[in-house]
């Protein structure tokens, strides 16, 4: 009888570890939401990042209805410029999606995405895209902070022009 406790105990003792051990790891990877989102609260350096139509319109972490044309709905910055998104706590990542201001047809964008975790950058993504919904995938791990860098401009103007950012852990089976 006394056996029977003693296992009972310790099957439970490790079943409470484990749930305390996913509850931080959920925490840690955000719950598996987006972490740019504006509820989130997080930083938009606003030293070299443009929102046009006012910083409430355009922000690239906002969750209202999107309307874009030439004068709002989008956050941009110039060429060899960045956009750098602060996060107020760190969150393992593995995904950020970023939808690009598609003006006309077969714009493409050259920019770069780094992640960083205590001021150690990281590339993660480093290509010429066309506009619309780019989805970039990366090894599991810390970050604090996302930078875009706009390394070449579009063969339409040489900004780069964020309608939609997001960051968050998913898990690829």
């Amino acid at each position: 009888m006394i056996f029977q406790v003693l296992i009972l105990t310790l099957s439970l003792s490790d079943c409470c570890t484990i749930n305390q051990l996913q509850k931080k790891t959920r925490i840690l990877r955000g719950n598996y939401k987006d972490v740019l989102n504006f509820h989130q609260i997080n930083l938009i350096s606003t030293k070299n990042t443009y929102f046009n139509g006012g910083q409430m319109n355009s922000q690239l972490n906002r969750d209202v209805i999107y309307y874009v044309n030439g004068g709002i709905g989008y956050t941009f910055c110039y060429l060899n410029d960045s956009i750098e998104i602060s996060l107020f706590k760190k969150y393992e990542l593995n995904t950020i999606v970023i939808q690009i201001w598609d003006r006309v047809v077969d714009v493409f964008y050259n920019f770069q995405i780094y992640v960083s975790f205590l001021d150690e950058e990281k590339l993660v993504y480093e290509n010429t895209s066309f506009a619309g919904v780019v989805r970039i995938r990366f090894a599991d791990q810390l970050v604090d902070k996302v930078r875009i860098y706009n390394r070449g401009g579009s063969n339409y103007n040489g900004y780069l022009s964020i309608i939609k950012a997001q960051a968050f852990y998913h898990r690829y089976n």
